[in-house]
């Protein structure tokens, strides 16, 4: 079949074909259809896989098998560079009917109840101070935070400066105002001062996390409790509390997690002292480690300190769930 049209005198346009519709092609068989999403979604897993392959080859490298060799060498008995013997649960034993590790495991307990409520208290409030700051809340988020992007060792060094009983900022103050200067890291201040050091740093962080959880609570809540006439603390308790649960919790469980951990603060600003007031459960591992070159107590110390700290991730999972009913 040919169209044509006249485009001029004398001109005949050559004859233009109409394509004929193309064929179907045969519907494909029950096989072939497992065959093809077969190979789909091997392909899709492959790819995924390749995505997450550099993830996995440091989470072997840089956290299982140095999870596993500090099992292996709980078991051990000797230094790290040298020979060692297997012992099985002798060193649980030892660190178990230690007075060091008993005094070391008090004072992390101390050091933890000291900091971390006060980073809870500390942060929540800042976090609702920030939440009503129209003007300029950049800039106070960014004071407030800014201690967070200090490293720990350089927290030390500055509370190291604050502290000093000679030309300490602290004494300096106190002698400004007429006041007798104080040994801040004597026996009974100095874990006390390394919680402050602690909460100084780690407040702001948390304080970021609850001005986002308090900005996203619903307003129409407060309206409605405020007609019901709930006052400021019925709100705060039965509205603000229940939309924060779940960071609340997550920042009571990260904030002990680290406070279980505390050790660069204290080699730094206390090494430990006065005497043993400030030894931690770590500052014990880094001990018997490299100073004592004990490295089956210090592992065993590390194998409990980790199951205490999976104990407590499971517990803050579950409190997390949803209600159900």
């Amino acid at each position: 079949m040919t169209a044509s049209s006249s485009s001029g005198p004398g001109v005949h346009p050559a004859p233009r074909t109409i394509p004929a519709p193309r064929a179907r092609h045969a519907p494909l068989s029950a096989a072939e259809h497992r065959r093809l999403r077969i190979r789909w979604v091997l392909q899709r897993n492959l790819t995924g896989w390749a995505f997450v392959a550099p993830v996995g080859v440091f989470f072997v490298l840089f956290l299982l098998i140095p999870v596993l060799g500090v099992f292996w060498w709980s078991a051990q008995s000797g230094r790290l560079l040298g020979g060692t013997e297997f012992v099985g649960l002798d060193n649980f034993v030892r660190i178990i009917n230690s007075i060091e590790a008993s005094g070391a495991l008090r004072t992390t307990l101390m050091f933890a109840l000291m900091s971390v409520p006060t980073i809870i208290v500390f942060a929540m409030v800042l976090g609702m101070s920030m939440a009503r700051v129209q003007r300029g809340a950049t800039v106070y988020r960014f004071f407030i935070y800014f201690p967070v992007l200090v490293p720990p060792i350089v927290v030390g060094l500055i509370w190291v400066f604050m502290t000093h009983a000679d030309f300490g900022l602290l004494n300096l103050i106190l002698r400004g105002v007429g006041m007798p200067p104080v040994n801040w890291l004597s026996a009974s201040n100095a874990l006390p001062i390394v919680a402050a050091a602690d909460v100084w740093r780690s407040v702001g962080y948390w304080a970021i996390f609850f001005l986002a959880a308090f900005v996203g609570l619903p307003r129409e809540l407060y309206e409605a409790a405020q007609l019901d006439g709930a006052n400021s603390a019925k709100r705060f308790w039965h509205v603000t509390l229940p939309g924060i649960r779940n960071i609340l919790l997550l920042a009571v469980l990260m904030s002990t997690i680290w406070a279980l951990q505390v050790f660069d603060i204290i080699l730094v600003l206390t090494r430990g002292g006065p005497g043993t007031a400030t030894r931690s459960a770590v500052y014990y591992v880094w001990w018997y480690v490299f100073g004592d070159g004990q490295i089956g107590l210090g592992a065993s110390i590390s194998v409990l300190l980790l199951t205490v700290i999976l104990g407590m991730t499971l517990l803050v999972i579950r409190l997390m769930r949803p209600k159900r009913g």
